[in-house]
């Protein structure tokens, strides 16, 4: 009576506690696992925030994007740019050593001028200054180019290299007229290079993918003020 049906047969071990109360379909066979569960439905059935949040963050790591990349037209107009800044330091140095030595062979001349050849001395002076005058200007064309190879390099301004550029091609196209007179053609070689490496320096950082990398440079200044 007592241990037959009370306690152990239907009571406690039958239908009451590990039946259906506790075990069966109370807490651990539908409530927890199944359509109530906090982890049934919501996090593996529903998407996943967290798995969403992994992909954004593989595609927006910390990688350059493409439209931040250097271009190699850039990289190449910076190097031709100091290819031609290193040229004009030569001819500036040569420019100035050369207007001072005139300069100071025309002071030489100023108590011989009339006895020996009239005009010696006012000639040297002349050609002193011009060519001391073109050696500065020389000189501050150069600044100007490593300048704006630096720029461009750093995705700061492609406007320097642009406008140092574009001064090379009118001088280095005179140079060609002049070596095309001479007719040598070493000269006429070596000013073709000139005018095309000019011209390279200026074309590579007008072509699109040029202008997409300034322009992403630009946004990405403007988004860090």
């Amino acid at each position: 009576g007592q241990y037959g049906q009370g306690q152990y047969g239907q009571g406690q071990y039958g239908q009451g506690q590990y039946g259906q109360g506790q075990y069966g379909q109370g807490q651990y066979g539908q409530q927890a696992y199944g359509q109530y569960g906090p982890y049934g439905q919501q996090q593996h059935g529903q998407p996943d925030p967290y798995g969403q949040q992994g992909q954004s963050y593989g595609q927006y790591g910390y990688g350059e994007s493409p439209a931040t990349a250097r271009p190699g037209g850039v990289i190449t107009a910076a190097v031709l740019g100091f290819v031609l800044a290193a040229f004009g330091v030569l001819v500036g140095f040569f420019l100035i050593v050369f207007g001072a030595a005139a300069l100071a062979g025309a002071e030489g001349f100023e108590g011989f001028e009339e006895e020996l050849v009239p005009g010696v001395g006012g000639g040297l002076g002349a050609v002193g200054g011009i060519s001391l005058a073109f050696g500065l200007i020389t000189v501050l064309w150069t600044v100007l180019m490593i300048w704006g190879s630096v720029w461009a390099l750093t995705g700061r301004s492609r406007v320097l290299l642009i406008v140092g550029g574009s001064i090379a091609i009118a001088f280095t196209g005179l140079t060609l007229l002049g070596s095309l007179g001479d007719g040598a053609p070493g000269g006429i070689l070596f000013s073709l290079l000139l005018v095309a490496a000019a011209v390279s320096t200026v074309l590579l950082v007008c072509l699109k993918p040029a202008s997409r990398y300034f322009a992403a440079r630009r946004a990405q200044r403007a988004a860090t003020r």
